[in-house]
């Protein structure tokens, strides 16, 4: 069992470096591209073709990265504070069913964000010879991801790998 865990760490330590990279290079080229779209158009006089569709697509796929990212690292948005007075047995019953209820999500929004993703299937960004499938494809990775870290959390609290208070955004444990 032992050997299982070190494997699901070392994914999951990937995931979570593959996942930091990712989020802060789509930010980075969001804000790159916003700022060279206001500073051509409002500097050089000259707007480009692009400058309002390929950043709304890049900020709609960060949204679901960012959904799956926040899922990792513990900040999306929660009611903490009421679990933090729960005790200990209550706390691990209640972090249970929340993750089984974040991975549900999780997966239907992998499903289908999977099938909205095709219905896309060769199609285009108007302004830039780009896939939209590309972009639209992020809803169903961000919805896998968040299953994949709710199910291995659920397993590790289940097992008692996981103290439920290491689950709660800026924890100590």
């Amino acid at each position: 069992m032992d050997r299982i865990a070190g494997y699901i760490e070392w994914v999951d330590g990937v995931i979570s470096r593959a996942l930091d990279i990712l989020v802060v290079a789509m930010a980075g080229l969001l804000l790159l591209l916003l700022n060279w779209a206001v500073f051509a158009r409002f500097i050089l006089n000259d707007s480009v073709s692009w400058g309002e569709e390929l950043p709304a697509h890049i900020l709609a796929a960060l949204t679901f990265i960012g959904a799956a990212y926040l899922t990792r690292t513990n900040e999306h948005l929660g009611f903490d504070a009421v679990l933090r007075v729960m005790p200990d047995g209550l706390q691990r019953v209640v972090t249970a069913i929340n993750l089984i209820l974040m991975g549900g999500f999780g997966a239907l929004m992998a499903w289908y964000g999977g099938i909205a993703a095709q219905s896309f299937a060769g199609r285009a960004l108007i302004s830039v010879d780009l896939p939209m499938t590309l972009f639209r494809g992020a809803m169903p990775v961000g919805g896998a991801l968040i299953f994949l870290f709710c199910v291995v959390r659920l397993a590790g609290i289940l097992t008692g790998r996981i103290d439920p208070k290491s689950l709660l955004p800026e924890s100590d444990a």
